[in-house]
């Protein structure tokens, strides 16, 4: 019985180091933990193409999971804007509005999409929410929110190579086409973005700016 004991507690204590020793290998891989972790906050732009049509994006990050996103297609433009509790979203020129219990669900996850996964992934004690480990390289990050990302990291690499979600009934897939060094910090340099259908999104990342002064206002939106 009790070499039994000690064969499940032996399991149990490889498989955490298993489990840590893939989220170390991202961690160097993105640059280190100490570089991430003096990161509060991340500024970008990107252009985007979308079935042919061509727009811009503008995204702000914390590394408590606030964010503000403007994006621009066509004539077609939308501010979202979530401040870690509630959040809004303005279409054109039409006023906010705020999110709707399914949108605030996805706003709690999309925090810590793409390079942002990193400021749940490497730090347990930020974290609000779980992080499992599955075959093939797959880390399962499961939001306060209830949405899972499915993070395959490449065996060469060790750095995202999908990220994989639902929205509704439908399945997200990121797929990471390179990298870029931004202040010894690896970012996406551009990732495409499908939901399954013929069309997809490509999004180009032209401006990263870490640590850029970011006033507490630009959060702040309200209906």
């Amino acid at each position: 019985m009790r070499k039994f004991f000690f064969l499940v507690l032996f399991f149990l204590i490889s498989s955490a180091l298993a489990d840590n020793d893939l989220i170390e290998r991202w961690a160097n891989a993105a640059g280190g933990r100490d570089k991430v972790a003096a990161i509060k906050s991340i500024y970008r732009e990107a252009t985007l193409e979308f079935g042919g049509y061509q727009g811009s994006l503008k995204v702000w990050h914390t590394a408590d999971g606030k964010y503000r996103k403007e994006e621009k297609m066509g004539d077609l433009s939308s501010v979202e804007i979530f401040d870690g509790t509630k959040g809004t979203i303005q279409e054109g020129d039409g006023p906010p509005r705020e999110m709707t219990a399914r949108e605030l669900e996805l706003s709690k996850a999309k925090r810590f999409a793409n390079a942002n996964a990193m400021f749940f992934a490497f730090f347990p004690e930020r974290r609000h929410g779980s992080v499992a480990i599955e075959a093939d390289n797959t880390i399962v990050l499961k939001s306060d929110g209830g949405v899972e990302w499915r993070v395959s990291l490449d065996a060469q690499t060790a750095l995202p190579k999908t990220m994989v979600h639902k929205e509704g009934d439908r399945t997200i897939t990121v797929t990471f086409d390179s990298y870029e060094t931004v202040e010894g910090i690896k970012f996406e340099k551009e990732i495409h973005r499908s939901a399954g259908g013929p069309n997809g999104a490509v999004i180009r990342f032209t401006k990263t700016l870490i640590n850029p002064p970011i006033e507490s206002s630009l959060f702040g939106a309200k209906p």
